[in-house]
């Protein structure tokens, strides 16, 4: 008879997301009648957090609900809400999308990758190291989840050989349907190669603004905040940030995991030189297949190139960049500043992308370089919803005035030294960003520290850009990034074993933020001061603190003895 009573846990999710939003309703309703609108906000977002954490619904439908509740709530208007998910900022982010799309379709990635990892060496940790170089060095550019993908496969084909006693042809190895039974050496060997390409691919995503989402929740809401231009952070200033950084990261991630492949493979004999020739006759017939680079891909990574450095060179802050030349008031009445931001030269190089063709043919027509249905079934429509909503949120955060309540709610981090609250903040952001999608986590926080910062009198790129990059340190939970999932879904690990694993790459990597904030990021940013652009109209009182040595920023103390 018990067979017969239905079981209640079965729809966990479904009670998670009918009794989510009951549960919170306390919060706005039992508040002081001033901070009505500031904590109905707050339940917008407790509401999307919880729906976020536990994925009551896509994450990319859960990024829309402002557009539902704010209205309702009487918080702000649709309109208020919809001029959000296409920002600036996030047409930056599509374009650069597009631009990944054209070098995944023209199939420059798969040439870079083999390169990178030919030139490294196919030494066991030379080997490593070089899938972890290119998965970090891709992750630039385009998706981690699409870098991962890609770098499957070719540990695959390298697993195979390895563990293949006989000859083998790079071909017979891909075709395979099942995979031979493996050594637990070779077993470990792979699961540590897969590992390292996760780790480099989250990584990765650091070292420039447009690499990950999280990256551009910062320069949107510094925009926002102080000015569009004002902070100087811009695309070059923070690739000198964190190029360094990540790495450090990506170097110290294999030293890691090679300490923990030699714990596990203890006592084994080591790779032979006839393997080391299999691998290596491998990745050159991997090569050999693809070719001379064709005209198609030589323009697609012209155009990238190009784009690069239209980006660094637009603001670049050590000196005027082009972008300075197109900054000019309009004739209209009232007068309204223009300038040039970052998705300009995007959409531009994008444009010549659709209009260029593949091969310059007088007999025949040749298409372009990117067609729009590649794009249309390419585009992670879902990132894109998931920004804007960020971006919905942040700057409803700001209007309700809940951004101030919090920063007043957080009055205690006053008495702590700054060093310790960036700390903190760096190592929560991590932590959380484990269970809670880490452009949903920045969206949250990187706005309220953006406040948060005026009210301790710091210089916000101290705290918003800590967690901004930190938000991409998740490295413990098979859920926790794209990355991770496919390599667990590959692997033979343990959800336990990336655990163990991943929690000592968080430490690491929150200490080297930490680190390299608090020691070379300090004269990058100007963090030693508070900053003029940060309160123009001088209502914080912060300024006149930098003339008595009293501010507490990061090594002030240090660099005024």
């Amino acid at each position: 008879m018990l067979n017969h009573i239905p079981n209640p846990l079965i729809y966990w999710r479904t009670w998670i997301t009918v009794m989510g939003p009951l549960l919170l309703l306390p919060i706005p309703l039992l508040a002081e009648e001033e901070n009505q609108e500031a904590l109905w906000c707050l339940y917008t977002i407790l509401v999307m957090a919880v729906y976020w954490i536990f994925e009551c619904l896509p994450l990319a439908i859960t990024s829309m609900l402002p557009l539902v509740l704010l209205p309702l709530l009487g918080v702000a208007s649709t309109a208020e809400v919809s001029l959000n998910y296409l920002n600036a900022t996030n047409m930056m982010f599509v374009a650069g999308l597009m631009m990944a799309i054209a070098v995944e379709h023209c199939g420059l990635h798969h040439r870079i990758s083999l390169n990178i990892i030919s030139f490294v060496g196919t030494s066991k940790q030379f080997l490593m190291l070089g899938f972890m170089a290119c998965s970090m060095f891709l992750s630039m550019w385009i998706s981690n989840t699409a870098t991962t993908a890609m770098m499957v496969p070719i540990v695959d084909a390298i697993s195979e050989t390895v563990s293949d006693t006989d000859d083998v042809d790079v071909d017979d190895i891909e075709n395979k349907k099942e995979t031979k039974s493996r050594t637990k050496s070779h077993e470990v060997t792979r699961n540590f190669l897969l590992l390292s390409v996760a780790y480099a691919s989250n990584i990765g995503g650091t070292g420039v603004i447009t690499g990950s989402p999280p990256n551009l929740v910062v320069l949107s809401t510094l925009n926002k905040d102080y000015g569009d231009g004002n902070a100087p952070l811009s695309y070059a200033s923070w690739m000198a940030f964190c190029v360094p950084l990540m790495l450090v990261n990506t170097f110290l991630a294999w030293l890691w995991i090679i300490i923990l492949q030699k714990i596990q493979t203890w006592g084994e004999a080591p790779r032979n030189s006839d393997q080391d020739a299999k691998i290596k006759k491998v990745i050159l017939q991997k090569k050999q297949a693809l070719g001379s680079m064709s005209m198609h891909e030589w323009q697609v990574l012209i155009l990238f190139i190009i784009l690069v450095i239209l980006w660094f060179f637009k603001t670049p802050v050590f000196i005027p960049g082009w972008g300075d030349f197109f900054k000019k008031m309009t004739t209209r009445v009232p007068p309204t500043k223009v300038s040039v931001s970052s998705a300009t030269p995007a959409v531009l190089i994008v444009a010549l992308v659709f209009i260029l063709p593949r091969e310059y043919n007088s007999r025949k027509s040749s298409p372009a370089l990117l067609d729009w249905p590649t794009v249309e079934k390419r585009l992670p429509w879902g990132v894109i919803l998931l920004l804007g909503g960020g971006f919905a949120l942040a700057d409803i955060t700001k209007k309700s005035g809940l951004s101030m309540y919090l920063v007043k709610q957080l009055e205690g981090l006053k008495n702590l030294p700054i060093l310790v609250v960036s700390f903190i903040i760096a190592l929560s952001t991590t932590m959380v960003t484990e269970v809670a999608s880490n452009t949903a986590t920045a969206n949250i926080l990187v706005p309220i520290l953006s406040q948060m910062s005026l009210s301790l009198c710091s210089n916000p790129i101290y705290l918003t850009l800590t967690a901004a990059v930190t938000c991409s340190y998740a490295f413990m939970l098979p859920v926790a990034t794209a990355p991770n999932a496919i390599v667990f879904g590959a692997s033979t690990m343990k959800t336990s074993d990336m655990m163990k694993a991943g929690f000592i790459m968080n430490v690491i990597c929150v200490l080297t933020t930490w680190g390299a904030i608090n020691t070379y990021g300090v004269p990058m940013f100007g963090l030693s001061e508070f900053p003029a652009w940060a309160d123009a109209t001088g209502e914080s009182g912060c300024l006149s603190l930098n003339s008595t040595s009293t501010l507490p920023s990061p090594l002030a103390g240090a660099l005024s003895n």
